[in-house]
């Protein structure tokens, strides 16, 4: 594989890895209680957000963003190892 092919997989998972977490955040959001939605419920590296501004941050994919679906990822294989 060249470094050319090699770059481009890594943004291709890198772009489902984001989707992934988008759509888990997403459907976290709606399975929350209204008064739940606007309240700081997660900590990625050292800031607090409320589920909506997590979705903006990964949508957008800012930094923080990224380091939430490499945490979600994370935690995803885990739970993998351990179901085996």
């Amino acid at each position: 594989m060249s470094e050319k092919e090699y770059e481009a997989q890594r943004k291709k998972e890198a772009e489902f890895s984001r989707q992934l977490a988008l759509a888990d955040v997403q459907d976290w959001i709606k399975k929350l209680p209204a008064t739940k939605k606007e309240k700081p419920a997660i900590v990625v590296g050292s800031k607090t957000f409320t589920p909506a501004q997590l979705a903006k941050e990964v949508e957008a994919d800012t930094e923080y963003g990224k380091q939430f679906s490499q945490m979600l990822q994370k935690s995803r294989i885990e739970l993998t190892k351990m179901r085996e």
